[in-house]
């Protein structure tokens, strides 16, 4: 039976050259993609698939299906899908590698060893000392928390704030020494050198550069991890009145802080089965929001958000809500961070706090429930940006009511849904006591400017490769070519005949593209194989394509049959274009340009004739 294929980017291509095929064949040939899915999702039997709730988005209704025969998933609902692998580096956030690793050792397969240069080694052995020294480091800070008297006010403090003893284990909150060089002792004295503990800016060089001090001293003391859980970096908080409140480790080779979100590790596999982000501001805010169950919150890190950050949460949900304070710095960092997001196409909210209420403070007054409601209520992109941008408007003039409008009407031409974009039109006409039709008119005159300007050509792509759920429009896939391109697939002698009718020419995007790896992978193997992995867009078309049920009594007629409509398509669609150019040229008035046209029209009506049944 065929089996699944992808486009391979370059760092798979990479990754895969490491890995013999045969290895890669076997392992997924010994796995059970029911059963390794069903450890995520609760599966039914029903006819020869097996249906569960998607683990990707959020739904009542089960349209998440597992073939066992093709070994393939699909969502009907959000149009993810793809094999094994896929849906393991989907589920964990994994590179290609990562998931063949963690899947070769489910069923005993061991992987070779990859390679490396003498210079890649020391580079690899000196990252994993480093990782290695953050967490002893983590260790202490806890230890001293809960097992000293160092820690005690940090911990009275912790109580007071709410936060229980789970939390603190969970978050391995922990309580920096006193004296300036606490930490730089014990180190030391356990073989560490002062130069690896300033490499990770736990330590400081005193102004005669002779020695070093502690960098955090008397703090409450927040590990900061990465996404796959190593120790990154350290933020403490002072329990006095001492500057500066909050105190974050320095860029290092290991932490850049606009490129890593607080508590990620911890909220990722929320963010996916909740199928929304929850950004505050601070740890404190993190912290209780997991405390009290809403386990998909993270934090920025004390930076403006960045474009880094929004990826980072991109690969687990496109549905992002922010719970920043409600004061002048938090309004403007949430006005940064919906810009982003809006540009990659995600769906926001922002959840609107009462007034002085920080999220970690809500909490403990009001609870999860509460808390919940204001996030389902919470206001949308052009909601907010029109309630700030209205504040800030010191009259009711027609003139500011302008300034309002244009300022708003880039985000409505970024929205792709019609019904959202008149929903938000309909809302600014309330709030500016403006009609529609002048919105409208507006929206129009500057989609009009636009056009005339350079298309941003960076963000139009992020959107169309970040958002699955804007991939592939079912309503947009040609049924003939879906079912030719299934046929192909699990029959795939037959790309032969497909190949000297015109082979890609005959398909039209998005399986134009499918086709193409389809034969280039048969011309190469003779076959068409699973383990070419995808984690792009082939992946999930072609699990859509294969979940197609139609049945053909007789194969060879119709791949024939289809080729025969496929080219007629073609042949239509050429025909509209030739009527186009043959308009242009009489307003031009080109006679030769004419008359190749019309011989070229004569020449498609030919071979629609010839096409006919």
């Amino acid at each position: 039976m065929a089996k699944f294929l992808r486009r391979k980017n370059e760092g798979d291509k990479m990754a895969r050259g490491l890995i013999p095929q045969e290895i890669i064949d076997e392992i997924a040939t010994r796995l059970d993609i029911v059963e390794v899915i069903n450890e995520y999702v609760r599966l039914e039997k029903s006819g020869r698939n097996f249906f569960g709730l998607c683990p990707f988005h959020n739904e009542k209704t089960p349209s998440f299906s597992v073939s066992p025969e093709k070994q393939i998933f699909h969502c009907f609902g959000c149009g993810t899908g793809g094999n094994v692998f896929t849906f393991v580096m989907q589920i964990e956030g994994l590179s290609f590698p990562e998931a063949l690793e963690k899947l070769a050792q489910r069923v005993g397969v061991s992987l070779p060893k990859r390679e490396l240069t003498e210079a890649q080694k020391e580079l690899l052995e000196k990252k994993q000392k480093k990782y290695k020294l953050n967490l002893a480091v983590s260790k202490f800070f806890h230890r001293l928390l809960l097992e000293t008297s160092w820690g005690k006010p940090a911990l009275n403090y912790l109580k007071k704030r709410g936060i229980d003893i789970a939390t603190i284990e969970k978050f391995q909150l922990g309580v920096s020494l006193p004296q300036w060089d606490g930490l730089l002792k014990y180190f030391t004295q356990k073989g560490v050198s002062p130069k690896e503990l300033e490499e990770l800016g736990l330590v400081v060089p005193n102004n005669s550069q002779t020695g070093y001090y502690d960098r955090f001293r008397n703090r409450l003391m927040f590990p900061i991890w990465d996404e796959q859980g190593n120790v990154i970096a350290f933020g403490g908080r002072v329990l006095d009145d001492s500057q500066p409140k909050y105190l974050n480790s320095p860029e290092t080779s290991l932490f850049h802080k606009g490129k890593h979100l607080y508590g990620l590790h911890l909220a990722k596999n929320s963010m996916r089965s909740e199928d929304m982000a929850i950004i505050v501001e601070g740890y404190m805010d993190v912290i209780a929001c997991h405390q009290f169950g809403v386990t998909n919150a993270v934090a920025s890190l004390g930076t403006a958000f960045t474009k880094e950050q929004a990826k980072l949460l991109m690969r687990h949900t496109y549905q992002i809500a922010f719970a920043y304070d409600a004061d002048l710095a938090g309004s403007k960092a949430t006005l940064r961070g919906l810009d982003i997001f809006s540009d990659y196409g995600c769906q926001i909210r922002v959840i609107k706090l009462p007034e002085g209420l920080d999220p970690d403070e809500y909490l403990r007054k009001y609870g999860k429930n509460e808390f919940n409601k204001l996030v389902l209520n919470g206001m949308s992109l052009i909601e907010y940006k029109l309630v700030k941008l209205m504040e800030s408007t010191k009259d009711n003039s027609i003139l500011s009511k302008t300034k309002i409008v244009q300022k708003i009407i880039p985000d409505l031409l970024k929205m792709d849904s019609m019904v959202a974009r008149e929903s938000a039109v309909k809302l600014i006409s309330e709030k500016l006591d403006l009609t529609e039709t002048t919105i409208l008119s507006e929206l129009r005159y500057f989609a009009q400017q636009q056009q005339k300007l350079p298309q941003n050509q960076d963000i139009k792509y992020k959107k169309r490769e970040n958002n699955p759920k804007q991939d592939f429009p079912r309503n947009k896939i040609n049924r003939t070519e879906a079912q030719l391109i299934k046929i192909l697939f699990e029959h795939p002698h037959y790309l032969i005949d497909v190949e000297k009718a015109g082979g890609k020419e005959l398909f039209t995007y998005p399986l134009q593209q499918l086709f193409e790896e389809i034969f280039e992978v048969f011309q190469e193997k003779g076959e068409v194989v699973s383990t070419d992995l995808s984690t792009g867009d082939n992946s999930k078309l072609l699990a859509m394509v294969l979940m197609q049920e139609f049945r053909v009594p007789d194969l060879e007629k119709a791949v024939a049959d289809y080729i025969k409509i496929l080219k007629v398509n073609k042949l239509e669609k050429e025909y509209l274009d030739k009527q186009n150019e043959l308009k242009e040229a009489e307003k031009l008035g080109d006679g030769e340009r004419l008359k190749e046209i019309l011989s070229h029209i004569e020449w498609i009506l030919q071979e629609k004739r010839t096409l006919a049944p």
